[in-house]
């Protein structure tokens, strides 16, 4: 059985300051968090990235 070749990251699109639960964050800020960066689409704090719909973070591709 072939093993997959895992992606490597977009070297066009570096990590940004990694997350971290004790920021504020607003609308616009950017945070790393599991190999993708993140934009902000309200004011959150504690709220782990994960890529809900409903959530405060929006995903913006891996790093």
């Amino acid at each position: 059985t072939p093993t997959p070749t895992p992606t490597p990251p977009n070297p066009g699109n570096s990590c940004k300051t990694a997350w971290s639960s004790s920021a504020v964050y607003v609308s616009g800020d950017e945070a790393s968090y599991n190999g993708h960066n993140w934009k902000a689409k309200w004011w959150t704090q504690n709220e782990a990235p994960n890529g809900s719909d409903w959530g405060a973070w929006q995903d913006e591709g891996s790093c």
